[in-house]
């Protein structure tokens, strides 16, 4: 079945904008161009309203601009017969020249193309006007279409917000697709209910630095949950806030029990708010990949050697074969005789024999570090979307869960609901659910049961 975006806010608030134009040059006479006013807020339209502003600013500049050098070329074309029109039209296109670079000079490049498009109009109008009520006019009249582009935008209908709810989104494979990574739809309807004050983070299994590549353009507020659970990350002011990590005694059972295989494995530790990656001689050619793959990132710390005595040590990570995996895993749950261990296998990004084993601390999980953080927060309920296995005890602890259409059976099964379609349909859900209330983007036969849980 076909998909068609739906119909976006910034397309209505735009027709809406140049109707204003319309009704504004009938309510004064109808003497003017409302075509002018009507290009100037179609161009004026901004996504974000705390762009608006600033964008309204720099295209009145680049108005005044392009009214001045249409008035400098139109009262120059004054002296040209009408027999010579090829000359009037060579005035124009030079002086199109010093126009774009007046907007630069004074550092306003996104003013350029209104101040080009009030050049023209300025200098092509037909009638009895004199070159400075061209200009003058034309400026008026685009400069109305700016401000009422402006303030369709920053109108906002009452609305009713539900501030109960903490939600909380997987990363890979629900809001961030392996082919087309975050769609520009997906950041601008995040960024939209961030901006509006929904409490939102992300639960992943990457750490901090593989996530800060892909996530750049979101204006995230909250701590993210990453490393499956191991740690609750500030972004915004690059600090740890809770860590997880095997005890020193696990930690050096594991160590002297993997040395004895001969096994390589990554230690990722956290000190002074920094994750250091310690590693040795690589065994395989697997683990020599992966660490060339990742070592390019200016958010990861390689270190070759031992680690130190401070830091606390979030995960273990072996890049094995299945068999040696399963050995490792056998043999580890003997010698943790206190169950301290929790170990998640990772085969997306491997060789199909081969797997990633990542031994952490049995509450370094998702759920766990949920609860840390609404511990610190004012909602106390949750929604959760995800889409794999490493998601299922989250969403079974939340209010509400959704899948995305893909998700793994582990996930299905903990989930209230599925959703149809991946990546941007769940920032859609997302935005339906947000407002006003939960339970109305249900099919009918789940509303009243999960009124119920939810209240």
């Amino acid at each position: 079945m076909a998909y068609f975006p739906r119909i976006g806010m910034r397309m209505i608030k735009t027709a809406i904008a140049v109707g204003i134009c319309f009704l504004i040059s009938s309510l004064t006479g109808g003497n003017g161009k409302p075509i002018f006013s009507a290009i100037a807020a179609i161009i004026c339209m901004q996504p974000y309203v705390e762009h608006s502003v600033d964008v309204a600013f720099n295209r009145i500049i680049g108005t005044i601009i392009g009214a001045v050098f249409g008035l400098i070329a139109a009262s120059v074309s004054l002296y040209i017969p009408p027999e010579y029109e090829y000359v009037h039209f060579l005035v124009i296109s030079l002086t199109v020249i010093p126009v774009l670079y007046t907007t630069v000079l004074l550092k306003k490049p996104g003013a350029s193309a209104l101040a080009g498009v009030v050049l023209l109009s300025v200098t092509l109008s037909t009638g009895d006007s004199t070159p400075l009520m061209d200009a003058v006019n034309r400026s008026v009249e685009t400069i109305v279409g700016i401000l009422v582009s402006l303030g369709v935008n920053m109108a906002h209908l009452p609305r009713r917000k539900e501030k109960d709810f903490l939600f909380v989104s997987g990363f890979d494979g629900v809001i961030y697709g392996e082919k087309t990574g975050m769609t520009p739809y997906s950041i601008f309807e995040l960024n939209q209910l961030l901006k509006d004050g929904m409490a939102f983070t992300i639960a992943t299994e990457r750490t901090p630095a593989s996530l800060m590549a892909d996530i750049g353009m979101l204006h995230m507020k909250l701590p993210i949950i990453a490393m499956d659970g191991a740690v609750l990350y500030d972004m915004n002011e690059k600090r740890y806030l809770a860590c997880h990590g095997l005890s020193k005694a696990m930690t050096e059972k594991i160590e002297a029990f993997l040395r004895e295989l001969d096994l390589h494995y990554f230690l990722n530790v956290v000190w002074q708010d920094v994750l250091l990656i310690y590693y040795h001689d690589f065994k395989n050619e697997e683990e020599q990949k992966l660490y060339h793959q990742l070592r390019l990132s200016p958010h990861r710390n390689y270190v070759y050697g031992e680690r130190p005595e401070e830091g606390i040590v979030v995960y273990i990570l072996l890049v094995v074969k299945d068999e040696t995996a399963d050995f490792v895993t056998e043999k580890l749950v003997e010698i943790d005789k206190e169950r301290e261990l929790l170990f998640l296998r990772d085969k997306l990004e491997t060789p199909k024999d081969y797997c990633h084993l990542k031994i952490y601390h049995k509450n370094a999980t998702k759920e766990y570090m949920m609860n840390r953080l609404l511990e610190k927060m004012p909602q106390k309920k949750t929604v959760v979307f995800g889409s794999n296995k490493n998601d299922a005890s989250m969403m079974q602890a939340a209010d509400l869960s959704f899948v995305t259409v893909d998700a793994s059976e582990d996930a299905v099964k903990a989930a209230d609901y599925q959703l149809r379609g991946a990546g941007d349909s769940i920032v859609r859900k997302m935005f339906h659910i947000y407002e006003p209330l939960p339970w109305q983007s249900l099919p009918k036969e789940l509303r009243n049961e999960k009124k119920k849980k939810v209240k």
